[in-house]
């Protein structure tokens, strides 16, 4: 399986500031619905409407987005801004504001990357995924080495060591290039 690099899609922030500098006058509607599945869960559905001048009576594009309360550390507290932020992504993108093959956001991106079947971590994993943190020497192999630390299942002590010493590294690396 390919890993892709969250840094590498765009924020949805981005979009909406790129939509509101391009159209000052526009509007961004949306509609959160929240109805209660058969299984309890609580589910978000929101549709966002964008119209790029005051005047118009029919959106220039529209965006659709679902979140179900509880499938992620985001959605267990933030499920209906979790849904409303990806419909308006959704809704820039088919506007637009989405740069040629990176439609997704990077919210979408997070999204994907939470649902990926994990493999447990066996210690030896650990290790090699530690030794392979270390010898990141730029922020693109730091990205994917990320972006593969995240599949796999590790206890939470386990995930909080690989955490700081990424964050470490991260700042290194960042040092470093403000030296050069």
């Amino acid at each position: 399986m390919g890993y892709f690099n969250l840094e590498q899609y765009e924020p949805v922030e981005n979009r909406i500031r790129a939509f509101w500098l391009k159209y000052p006058n526009g509007r961004l509607l949306t509609d959160l619905n929240r109805t209660e599945r058969a299984d309890g869960r609580v589910e978000w559905i929101c549709r966002t409407e964008a119209y790029t001048s005051s005047d118009e009576l029919r959106p220039q594009a529209t965006g659709y987005a679902t979140e179900i309360e509880g499938t992620s550390p985001v959605n267990r507290a933030n499920a209906s801004e979790n849904c409303e932020t990806s419909s308006i992504g959704r809704c820039l993108a088919n506007l637009g504001f989405a740069a040629k093959g990176k439609r997704p956001s990077r919210e979408e991106m997070g999204k994907a990357m939470r649902g990926v079947a994990r493999k447990d971590l066996n210690s030896g994993e650990y290790e090699a995924l530690l030794k392979q943190l270390i010898s990141c020497t730029t922020q693109e192999q730091l990205g994917a080495w990320s972006a593969y630390a995240a599949t796999f299942n590790m206890p939470e002590g386990k995930r909080s060591e690989l955490l700081r010493a990424f964050n470490d590294k991260r700042r290194h690396l960042v040092k470093s290039s403000e030296v050069a």
